[in-house]
């Protein structure tokens, strides 16, 4: 059975192997301006057999129609970016992956 996805919330989803990475990433996400109504969520994973193993791993917990991924060491500067791409995909519903 598929799980129900919750439309107003966005997940992040990190691998990682480096804690002093991985705590950076987290102050720039910690910094963004969550759009009205939303809310977030955060998945780290370490010590996966594989990058991929754990991002599917991850993505299968996650209750979040909007998934993020990425890496320890991606840093996310501009503060309006989540407003942005609820913005895109609330207009585009054909993009996404």
């Amino acid at each position: 059975m598929d799980k129900k996805l919750d439309n107003q919330k966005i997940c992040f989803i990190i691998c990682y192997n480096q804690e002093v990475y991985l705590e950076e990433c987290l102050v720039y996400l910690q910094n963004l301006h969550v759009p009205d109504g939303f809310s977030t969520d955060l998945l780290t994973i370490s010590d996966a057999p594989s990058i991929t193993q754990g991002y599917q791993t991850a993505m299968n917990e996650s209750d979040a129609k909007y998934k993020i991924y990425i890496h320890q060491d991606v840093f996310i500067l501009y503060p309006y970016f989540l407003d942005s791409l609820i913005q895109i995909f609330q207009l585009y519903s054909r993009i996404g992956m």
